[in-house]
């Protein structure tokens, strides 16, 4: 697949946003420890690769789960990044960059409220989104029953990013899509495909 140049620099801010240094100011609500051979403070437990389900050769949606069968989400365009933690793909018709992150929170997660998980998904998201842009909405989310994040953010670069942040028992979601110009009905898609099966998650 030939990248569309104009989606290197969203792809760049996704990978940033996947690639959370949650030792921002949400760190001191969880009491994150440290990854002992990375500078990256995610504290995560990752063992597995994402799996595709039933691939498909041509298609405009792969339905992708996650490796305990705790997930799955429907991913638009070719595959950019896939490994135990993120998974992104790209439209390059639609010039639109998908991404979904997972990974296991500290057990002092447990005893957070849900307004204290949302404020811990609100920081984390903010902090390392585009600084220079604009959070446009932000709206509180639930799945399962879980609580969660919606975050729409205007980038200084002029492109649109939709954000969702969630933790199921312990285990956070992040699921993210960026275009150049505007989101499509396909991002709407992305979103409402998203589905989490919390009796799966083992951590």
């Amino acid at each position: 697949m030939k990248l569309n140049p104009n989606l290197k620099p969203i792809i760049s801010s996704l990978f940033s946003l996947a690639l959370l240094s949650i030792q921002n100011p949400a760190i001191a609500l969880v009491n994150q420890g440290k990854l002992e051979n990375s500078s990256i403070n995610l504290g995560l437990n990752i063992t597995k690769e994402f799996t595709r389900k039933q691939p498909i050769q041509i298609a405009t949606d792969d339905e992708y789960w996650g490796p305990q069968g705790d997930f799955n989400i429907l991913m638009p365009g070719d595959v950019v990044e896939n490994n135990k933690e993120l998974l992104v793909t790209a439209n390059t018709a639609t010039e639109t960059v998908y991404m979904i992150f997972h990974g296991d929170l500290p057990t002092d997660t447990d005893y957070l409220s849900s307004e204290g998980i949302r404020e811990v998904l609100q920081i984390s998201l903010r902090k390392n989104l585009d600084i220079k842009g604009k959070v446009v909405k932000s709206t509180n989310m639930v799945i399962e029953g879980y609580p969660g994040i919606e975050l729409l953010v205007q980038h200084s670069d002029g492109s649109l990013g939709q954000y969702q942040g969630y933790v199921v028992k312990r285990r956070l979601y992040l699921i993210g899509a960026r275009a150049k110009d505007e989101l499509t009905t396909e991002a709407t898609n992305f979103f409402d495909s998203f589905r989490v099966y919390p009796s799966k998650i083992i951590n």
